[in-house]
């Protein structure tokens, strides 16, 4: 029997909320504990960035979440889009 590590990790305020406000707009019955928890780590450390630092990789605070599980939730018209080269 292997037993896996704890890993604690600390959100801020909000942040919680706003991931599941993110998945809740998504449509019902989709559990986002395993896409989350892939890609906290690069949640925390965007969400971790001033908004200037943001701006600088052209994100905003709102945008975070939509940018990180982008390829999850293409929008019709990204799909139709041709891959970046």
């Amino acid at each position: 029997m292997s037993i896996e590590p704890v890993h604690l990790q600390f959100v801020r305020p909000g942040l919680r909320d706003r991931i599941d406000l993110y998945f809740a707009s998504k449509g019902q019955g989709f559990n986002s504990a395993a896409y989350v928890r892939s890609r906290l780590a690069s949640i925390l450390h965007l969400d971790a960035m001033s908004d200037a630092e943001l701006a600088a990789c052209g994100l905003t605070r709102d945008g975070i979440l939509p940018f990180v599980f982008e390829d999850c939730f293409a929008d019709a018209e990204q799909a139709n889009q041709p891959p970046l080269a």
